[in-house]
């Protein structure tokens, strides 16, 4: 939500306008005032006075709040499909490419190599992998999420070969026809 907090004001009012006042209030719960009174500024004053009330009167639980904020995100993403936000004037980072299938298949995606620090206090350099982590809960995901992406590329490469010997029939049905 911190990434979706830091948009610009104007495509925060469309998220903001068409989310239940009630989960909105939910997921900024417990958020610095500051935050929250940046976020609600540009709202108009009388949306953002019902939130800033439903704010002061709800004490959600934290699976209260969670559940808020997933449903905030859900309906970010459902904006994003229908086409209500685009992403490539909100965060182009955020993009995904059209022809990704084609990227991975052609190898355009490259796993980050291991950069090596030097320990002012050690002599011997380690390596450093962007994203590692010493925690093995996020280190497990980040296993299952690899495993998982090479999972998907063997899909779409087969799904490719299948298309093109179909390809290749309807062809040759065509040309008996």
């Amino acid at each position: 939500m911190d990434k979706v907090y830091s948009w610009e004001g104007q495509y925060l009012v469309e998220i903001f306008s068409r989310v239940p006042p009630l989960t909105l209030a939910n997921a900024l719960h417990g958020a610095p005032p500051e935050q929250v009174e940046q976020l609600l500024s540009c709202l108009p004053p009388i949306s953002k006075r019902k939130i800033t009330d439903l704010l002061a009167e709800s004490n959600p639980n934290p699976a209260e709040k969670s559940t808020c904020i997933s449903k905030m995100l859900s309906e970010v993403r459902g904006f994003i499909a229908q086409g209500i936000l685009k992403l490539e004037r909100i965060d182009p980072d955020l993009l995904i490419p059209e022809n990704i299938e084609e990227m991975l298949s052609l190898g355009g995606f490259t796993v980050p190599m291991p950069t090596y620090e030097q320990d002012a206090t050690k002599k011997d350099a380690k390596p450093h992998v962007v994203g590692e982590t010493t925690d093995p809960g996020a280190q497990q995901e980040v296993d299952f999420l690899k495993r998982k992406l090479n999972q998907l590329a063997a899909e779409v490469n087969a799904l490719k070969h299948e298309n093109s010997v179909l390809k290749d029939k309807l062809t040759q049905i065509k040309k008996i026809a």
